[in-house]
């Protein structure tokens, strides 16, 4: 009968329910490890708490142990069944809070079966980090791209921004430059955490999402109302200010918030004011937001984040004897995502979850001529100086998802529907549908063992569509150890952009190609993690090792050097190989994350970067550094003929500090630090373009060292 349960799991049997575990708050603690042993001696037996926090065992005296993430373990001597629940304490230190991206609920980190990060809302504040760039300049196996007019974009496990699907509560971020999300262009100040998950999620959220997923999380109003307001400013001309207002009785909740970001542009010369090499910006970002909430089964909220960006390209001057002027370029962004989602619970067990949005995207290009005297402007009347990209999207995500006790399963759908126009696009429009199901299964083989397998099947309107499978384990042999191993199929349609640019005016000749192949992909990944929990400390060691194999991998490559025709083409299978070693300690004072990513490219180059993130609490007040040195990395171009040459960006250190203090009952929270505090402004590379060709030059990086001071003041009232 013992072997029985082991293999069952805690199968109900004829034992009623014999031990209940709750938190301090008097919530369940559900999937908690529980393993008792007779005091007369026997075979161990292995539970896992159901929903309610319950396990149910047969009568008698045991030695008991009990581990759930979030809590400190317990240990000792117990009857069965107990009189009353068994309460587990939380620890001294703060933990992650629950991660939803690619999760059938929140679930604790270590309890996701894909490799995933969180950098929460006090780790963004203590590094400063106004938009997604700076968060990330620091994180492990996340290249930045840095182009002083273009943006700042990622790489995500050696593959491109283009392969990495940028999500605003779980609604995708459209508008793309060069294929990729302009990180600079998405704000944190109402982010309350970002979830990143590494390696293909297509099965979830399909094309896009071969490299990884990036979700940012909107920040969620606990109190009856509170408001705040916030102060910052950088030494390089940077300076962002903005309030956020939320409050209301349980069924409605409404929040506003808005704010302003202005940069002045950076130049390493001094002597150049105008056509500095990091451009002036303007950002005005607006978000509101509406829950509805008339009962605990039904949860509907309408959002509307906004975001309006003007990018200034000034030139250097032009003198004559009659007049001085120059041919300025200004870029506006417009970016608007109203959307909506709805949770709704038909029964305990079985919920219906639903998202649709609206997405407009417009960029708007104008070259004046601008007389330096006067200040007067004109737009220049020359063929491909005036643009206008608008890209729309419809969009829809939705299923439902039926929990047992030990299987969840979830079956959806999504819909997305994209128009692009403008005078680059050839025939000055193009549309793309993209239509799936999709499916996954999570189920709780032992008390050690759980499988989740999914799948995805698409129909695109121009590109046929694989199967896409998707399996992921997850072992603990013990509480203190966790092991995942999981394969993915990936897939990317070309993009709109990539087949039907029209980029033809006096030194520009970059052309789509409508005949590309569908990238595809093959995904493997590994994670080996163990946790050491007590009272005041926990230590974690992980061990994550992942393999991508691309076929058909897109590129832009230049046909003729001389006529500039630069088109884009599928070139020859690309892979990479990676491994990642972390250690982190946490305590009620001091946090303490090390590691380091070693990655091959495409067999033949290898590319690494360490990081060090520490925090430390005393007296009040919070000391942070984040440092990560960035290794040389391979840069790859190809020509028609899908023949491949490798160049390089060289390495170089990176190092932000700070110092926070809570003031007037944690009301007004103060940040001051240094921002690149070793003083990169650049670095070596060569990236030569064209195969037969070859060159140096030094690649941007930052603006040298500088200071930040971030004043926030809020106000609360009252508790939900």
């Amino acid at each position: 009968m013992k072997k029985v349960v082991v293999l069952a799991g805690g199968l109900h049997l004829l034992w009623g329910q014999s031990l209940r575990l709750l938190s301090e708050d008097g919530s369940p603690i559900p999937q908690a490890h529980v393993r008792i042993e007779p005091i007369t001696g026997g075979e161990p037996l292995l539970f896992r708490t159901d929903s309610s926090g319950a396990v149910e065992a047969p009568p008698g005296e045991y030695k008991i142990r009990i581990s759930s993430e979030g809590f400190v373990p317990f240990s000792g001597r117990i009857a069965l069944p107990a009189p009353e629940p068994l309460i587990l304490r939380r620890p001294s230190y703060q933990l992650n809070e629950n991660i939803i991206t690619g999760s059938y609920a929140p679930v604790q980190e270590l309890r996701s079966l894909y490799p995933i990060r969180i950098l929460t809302a006090e780790r963004l504040r203590a590094q400063g980090a106004l938009y997604l760039s700076q968060a990330l300049m620091t994180e492990l196996n996340a290249r930045l791209s840095q182009d002083p007019n273009l943006g700042t974009f990622v790489n995500l496990q050696g593959l491109g921004g283009e392969h990495v699907k940028v999500l605003l509560d779980g609604v995708p971020i459209i508008g793309r430059v060069s294929g990729s999300i302009d990180l600079a262009q998405l704000p944190l100040s109402e982010i309350e955490r970002v979830e990143i998950v590494e390696g293909p999620m297509s099965v979830l959220y399909g094309t896009d999402a071969m490299g990884g997923v990036i979700n940012l999380i909107t920040r969620t109003s606990r109190c009856d109302w509170e408001g705040r307001a916030r102060f910052q400013y950088e030494g390089v001309g940077v300076y962002d200010a903005g309030f956020s207002l939320a409050g209301g009785p349980t069924k409605h909740r409404l929040s506003i918030a808005g704010g302003r970001y202005y940069f002045d542009g950076w130049d390493p010369d001094p002597h150049r004011p105008r056509a500095s090499l990091w451009r002036p910006r303007e950002q005005y970002n607006f978000l509101l937001n509406y829950q509805f909430s008339p009962s605990e089964r039904l949860r509907i909220r309408v959002q509307l984040p906004y975001n309006n960006e003007t990018f200034f390209n000034l030139k250097e001057p032009t003198i004559t004897p009659r007049r001085i002027y120059a041919l300025d370029e200004y870029y506006y962004t417009r970016r608007i995502l109203p959307m909506t989602d709805l949770t709704y619970h038909l029964s305990p067990k079985l919920r219906w979850d639903q998202q649709a949005a609206f997405l407009s995207y417009r960029r708007i290009r104008n070259v004046v001529y601008k007389d330096l005297v006067t200040l007067q402007e004109t737009l220049v009347p020359l063929e491909g100086q005036q643009d206008s990209t608008h890209e729309h999207q419809a969009w829809s995500r939705g299923g439902f998802s039926y929990a047992f006790d030990r299987l969840s399963f979830q079956l959806g759908h999504e819909i997305q529907y994209t128009v692009l126009t403008g005078g680059r696009i050839r025939g000055g429009r193009a549309d793309m549908g993209d239509y799936a199901i999709w499916s996954t299964a999570e189920w709780q083989l032992t008390p050690t063992l759980a499988i989740r397998p999914g799948f995805r099947w698409a129909y695109n309107t121009q590109y046929e569509t694989p199967f896409l499978p998707a399996l992921h384990l997850r072992w603990s042999p013990t509480s203190s150890l966790t092991w995942r191993v999981g394969y993915s199929r990936g897939f990317r349609a070309p993009s709109l952009r990539e087949q039907f640019l029209y980029l033809v005016f006096t030194n520009h000749n970059i052309q789509g190609n409508p005949d590309l192949r569908p990238e595809r992909s093959h995904h493997l990944h590994t994670n080996l993690t163990w946790s050491r929990t007590s009272a005041n400390a926990l230590w974690r060691l992980r061990l994550s090792a992942f393999y991508n194999d691309v076929e058909d991998i897109i590129q832009l490559v230049v046909v003729d050097p001389l006529t500039l025709f630069t088109t884009y083409f599928n070139l020859q299978r690309f892979r990479t190989l990676g491994i990642q070693p972390r250690v982190e300690l946490r305590t009620k004072y001091i946090s303490i994350l090390a590691g380091a990513t070693v990655i091959e490219y495409r067999g033949q180059r290898w590319g690494w970067e360490a990081i060090l993130q520490s925090t430390y609490d005393w007296k009040g007040m919070t000391f942070s550094a984040f440092f990560k040195y960035q290794g040389q990395t391979p840069i790859f171009l190809g020509e028609r003929e899908g023949e491949v040459e490798w160049r390089w960006i060289g390495g170089f250190p990176w190092l932000d500090l700070s110092i926070g203090r809570a003031l007037w009952q944690e009301r007004l929270q103060i940040t001051a630090g240094i921002r690149n505090a070793l003083g990169i402004t650049n670095v070596q590379a060569n990236l030569a373009g064209g195969i037969h060709a070859s060159g140096g030059f030094n690649s941007p990086v930052g603006m040298g060292r500088y200071p930040f001071l971030r004043i926030e003041y809020q106000i609360k009232k009252g508790a939900l």
